[in-house]
C-alpha cells in the first residue's frame, strides 16, 4: 500500500509539472503561426467569381428590411467607383480603403461625377461567392454598420479577379446618398 501511495504522489507531482515543461514547446510553435494573409481556406479560386449587382442589391435590401431600413438602388456611378477600388486592390494584392493614388472612398465616388452627401465602403478579398462576402460583412461589426447605414439610398458593387495574387478575388461595395439640402448641413 505504501508503494502505491508513493507512485500516485509521484504521478500527481509529475502531472502538475507537465504544463511547465510543455510551455516552452508551445511558445516555440507560436513563432511559426501563419499570419492572416498566409491562410486561404479550401481550394484556391481558379476563375473569376460571378457577381450579379441586382442579386447583391436584393440580398442587401432583404437584410436591411429585417432591420427596418429603406432599400438601396444600384447606381452606375457607384458601380464604377467600386470597380475602380476592386481593381486597385487586385493590382496591389492587399486590402486598404485608401487607393494606390491616396484616394479615399469619397474621392473615388466624386471622380465618377456622383455628388455624395454620404459615402461608405466595404471591401473583402479571397471569397469565392457573393454570399460568402455578404456573410462576412454581416459578421463584422464595422462592415455591418455600413450595410445598415440608415441614410444610404444607393449602392455600387464590383469584384476584380487576378489569379497571380494571393487573394485572387477582391470585392468592393460603395454605399451612398446624393447630396441634398438635408444632408448638406452634415458637411458644413
Amino acid at each position: 500500500m505504501m508503494r502505491l501511495r508513493s507512485v500516485i504522489r509521484f504521478r500527481l507531482a509529475a502531472l502538475s509539472l507537465f504544463p511547465i515543461f510543455l510551455l516552452p514547446a508551445l511558445l516555440a510553435g507560436c513563432a511559426e503561426l501563419p499570419t492572416v494573409k498566409e491562410v486561404r481556406p479550401g481550394t484556391p479560386l481558379e476563375k473569376a467569381p460571378v457577381l450579379d449587382a441586382a442579386k447583391a442589391r436584393d440580398a442587401i435590401n432583404a437584410y436591411r428590411e429585417t432591420k427596418g431600413l429603406k432599400p438601396l438602388a444600384v447606381n452606375a456611378q457607384l458601380n464604377q467607383a467600386a470597380q475602380i477600388q476592386a481593381e486597385d486592390l487586385a493590382k496591389r494584392d492587399l486590402l486598404d480603403h485608401d487607393g494606390s493614388d491616396g484616394s479615399t472612398p469619397s474621392d473615388r465616388v466624386k471622380r465618377t461625377g456622383y455628388v455624395a452627401g454620404l459615402t461608405g465602403e466595404n471591401i473583402a478579398a479571397g471569397q469565392k461567392t457573393w454570399e460568402e462576402v455578404l456573410q462576412g460583412w454581416k459578421d463584422s461589426p464595422p462592415h455591418n454598420r455600413n450595410l445598415l447605414l440608415p441614410d444610404a439610398t444607393e449602392m455600387g458593387i464590383a469584384v476584380a479577379f487576378d489569379r497571380e495574387t494571393h487573394f485572387r478575388s477582391f470585392w468592393a461595395l460603395v454605399l451612398a446618398a446624393p447630396l441634398t439640402a438635408e444632408n448638406k448641413s452634415n458637411w458644413e
